[in-house]
């Protein structure tokens, strides 16, 4: 339930703390971070306490107060335990978020703590969260991001809660961590009736098919793609790889993406994206062209990278 005003505090506080908090690529948790209330139990056990108190105030009993002191005890050492069990907990980026399109993304992040019980991270506004029973040291974590349309966003602010050791307090910061997510466009195969690059597609299958048997041995530098695999568990002394014939490395693999609008448009990119996996995959080098832009003949995960990340932003 929204409470009357609950959405313009909730926008107050979120400019707070882009003021006080901006994005980085790494943080650690300090007490200007994290911040700490009674959950529900533990209002009730207040209760509780303030009632024992009166009780024993009331009737001069002793072992009520005594009872009293020591379930008061208990609350604040859970408060300094629920704090400290966030305290100094670092997070780090370690690379953007790359997904393609109908397809939930992931954010590679490392977590470092000396001990870090029942962690729950998500994203802030995010109802359901990961948990992570148990940190200790230093750990890779995987966060599981939304499905999102094409394009490029910034990563929001990041919710980490916990509630340990016995679920009296909520202990909760909303880090910023400066990160990207880059959703591609879905991989399709394309059809006949629209050819995306400017090579023959069948002159390509001969030459290959041509060319398939001729070997070399192996060279630092080569793709593992073309290892002869089963030839090395034979051999594992003299490894063989796929010669790339001359004719085809010398061939220029150009992907075109015409100038479109709407589903036509979200097709085209589609099948272009298939096309950089493609050639990508048989080690052929390749350009780009958009309406607007081109990228120059090369290969590579950096150049593919590259590849998509424009094709995302079409």
């Amino acid at each position: 339930m929204n409470w009357p005003g609950s959405l313009a505090l909730r926008r107050y506080f979120l400019r707070y703390l882009d003021r006080k908090q901006p994005p980085l690529p790494a943080l650690t948790l300090t007490q200007q971070r994290i911040y700490i209330l009674p959950s529900r139990l533990g209002l009730w056990f207040a209760v509780l306490v303030v009632l024992l108190y009166l009780l024993g105030t009331n009737y001069q009993n002793n072992l009520i107060l005594l009872c009293s002191f020591m379930l008061l005890s208990l609350l604040l050492l859970t408060m300094l335990q629920a704090f400290y069990n966030l305290y100094r907990l670092r997070l780090a980026v370690l690379a953007d978020a790359q997904t393609f399109a109908g397809s939930p993304g992931a954010l590679p992040l490392k977590l470092q703590s000396r001990d870090c019980r029942m962690l729950q991270l998500g994203l802030y506004g995010q109802k359901l969260q990961q948990l992570l029973p148990n940190l200790q040291g230093e750990q890779q974590f995987n966060l599981q991001l939304p499905v999102l349309p094409r394009g490029c966003y910034s990563l929001p602010r990041l919710k980490l809660s916990s509630q340990f050791p016995f679920g009296l307090f909520n202990c909760w910061s909303y880090p910023a961590l400066s990160a990207q997510l880059w959703v591609y466009p879905a991989p399709m195969p394309p059809n006949d009736s629209a050819p995306l690059s400017a090579a023959d597609p069948g002159q390509q299958r001969a030459t290959a098919q041509t060319d398939a048997d001729q070997l070399k041995p192996y060279q630092a530098g080569d793709l593992p793609s073309r290892i002869l695999w089963k030839k090395l568990a034979t051999h594992p002394e003299q490894p063989v790889v796929r010669q790339i014939p001359l004719a085809a490395a010398r061939s220029e693999q150009w992907v075109q993406v015409p100038a479109l609008s709407g589903p036509a448009l979200e097709q085209a990119l589609s099948m272009a994206c298939y096309q950089l996996q493609q050639l990508e995959t048989t080690g052929s080098q390749y350009g780009l062209m958009l309406p607007g832009k081109t990228l120059a003949l090369s290969r590579g995960q950096r150049h593919l990278t590259s590849c998509l990340q424009e094709l995302a932003l079409c």
